[in-house]
């Protein structure tokens, strides 16, 4: 019913112009894409714009935090000169300390070597004096046993046998 009355408001029009309905008819299905649209394009667009924001201030953080570890890196190329020399002393002063310490132990296990090779030279000459004086005691033994086989008579020999059988007796 609402088309025909519609359509009886139309019809006279159509003579007039025929671009007329057709217009009409635009409009109407616009308005309706409007009406059903207007909310889902809202919300669409609504959430675009946020989620562009927040990549936009992501983005920015980001850009912020690495032109602060640029600037730190910077700080630090311009310190480097300086902390290499301070490394190269420092390395000097730990190498130097380190051939002083070598020096000290080296002079230590020298005297340690002194002192052994001491006490085995002393050693060794006491065992050498022990050797020499046994050596001439067995020699000279055998030398007076020899001078007296020499220059003892038979007649000094009983004369020798009779004083030690003579002690003997009581």
């Amino acid at each position: 019913m609402l088309t025909v009355l519609f359509f009886s408001l139309v019809t006279p029009l159509t003579l007039i112009n025929p671009l007329i309905p057709r217009a009409v008819n635009v409009a109407i299905f616009f308005g309706i894409l409007y009406f059903l649209l207007r909310k889902p394009t809202r919300d669409f667009f609504a959430e675009r714009f946020a989620r562009i924001r927040s990549l936009l201030e992501r983005a920015a953080k980001e850009k912020a935090e690495a032109q602060a570890r640029i600037k730190t890196i910077d700080d630090r190329l311009a310190h480097l000169d300086s902390e290499v020399a301070k490394i190269k002393e420092t390395s000097r002063q730990e190498a130097a300390a380190e051939s002083e310490r070598l020096k000290v132990q080296t002079q230590a296990e020298i005297e340690k070597i002194r002192d052994t090779a001491r006490r085995e030279i002393e050693a060794a000459k006491q065992t050498a004096l022990v050797e020499l004086r046994q050596y001439a005691a067995a020699n000279t033994v055998t030398l007076a046993e020899n001078l007296i086989r020499r220059e003892l008579t038979s007649a000094d020999d009983s004369a020798l046998l009779q004083r030690a059988s003579s002690g003997f007796k009581m």
